[in-house]
């Protein structure tokens, strides 16, 4: 796979560079007003300028990771809203890449976000749960024309074998994307490993890749090294990752030393070929990793 780059962490910009107050952390809820939309336009604007520039392929998540049942239903978008918010999210993301920068490679990724923001044995889903749960999410970005669709922030392996699963129906590319805590485990305790191994079995491999996200490239390192050199992480294609520690205020690490560490995860994962940003990062971490991989 060629390498390539994504867009950063784009709740944490929304808020941090570009002053919108998010609720209950959606970007979503933007793509309903005129300076909504203006602001996620000026959110995209130096990534895809970034892709055309440098000639990288650039992956470009949807503002959709809140757009699923339970959070919609918290910020007020029935099931039926929701589907148009998902299929306008696809064409906001390609119109506003085209838009900018016609001559970038650009990858329209359909964000699907976990249902719970964190790991509870109590509501933990099945597989078949997670599937029923995340269909209608996944089928209205791929009608949309996602070219693929990630599960992102991932807690555990029977999330994303039900959005896989998802995918395989809804016939579109799927990619799943686990978060780790700074022990380098997920959050059920669980192995990078052993999550992937565990999504592949229950489905005949059908996930294009797996990527690591939201955690900082100390923890991703911690969770490579937590496998054997070989096997299950021959399938992991890549991290968008923190540019802070959990937990740590302020801005993190600098882009220079960010785009450093997230590189050098490919000495322990050589399949690695997505390079990108999560909570913290911007157009500076990005254009970072970019300058390094050029």
């Amino acid at each position: 796979m060629t390498r390539m780059i994504t867009d950063g962490g784009i709740e944490t910009e929304l808020e941090e560079r570009l002053g919108q107050e998010l609720s209950e952390f959606a970007a979503y809820p933007l793509l309903e007003t005129a300076t909504g939309r203006e602001a996620l336009r000026e959110y995209f604007r130096p990534y895809v300028a970034l892709a055309e520039t440098t000639g990288t392929s650039i992956v470009l998540d949807t503002p959709t990771w809140r757009a699923n049942a339970d959070w919609g239903g918290v910020l007020g978008d029935d099931a039926e809203a929701l589907a148009q918010i998902n299929a306008d999210a696809v064409a906001f993301v390609r119109t506003t890449a085209e838009a900018f920068a016609p001559e970038a490679d650009v990858i329209v990724n359909g964000c699907v976000g976990p249902r719970f923001d964190e790991f509870d044995a109590a509501t933990r889903m099945s597989p078949e749960e997670a599937e029923f749960y995340h269909a209608p999410q996944v089928a209205a970005l791929a009608e949309a024309g996602a070219d693929r669709v990630t599960s992102v922030t991932t807690l555990d392996a029977a999330e994303a074998i039900g959005v896989v699963r998802a995918a395989v129906a809804a016939r579109v590319p799927v990619y799943v994307s686990f978060t780790v805590g700074e022990d380098g485990m997920l959050a059920d305790g669980s192995t990078l490993e052993s999550a992937i191994r565990a999504v592949d079995e229950a489905t005949d491999t059908a996930a294009s890749g797996f990527l690591i996200n939201c955690a900082h490239p100390a923890a991703a390192a911690l969770a490579l090294a937590n496998a054997p050199a070989a096997g299950a992480l021959d399938r992991l294609v890549g991290v968008r990752l923190n540019a802070a520690h959990e937990g740590d205020e302020g801005p993190g690490d600098a882009p220079e030393e960010f785009a450093v560490a997230t590189l050098a995860l490919a000495e322990l994962a050589p399949n690695l070929a997505v390079f990108g940003g999560c909570c913290g990062t911007g157009p500076a971490h990005i254009g970072a990793l970019a300058g390094l991989l050029g």
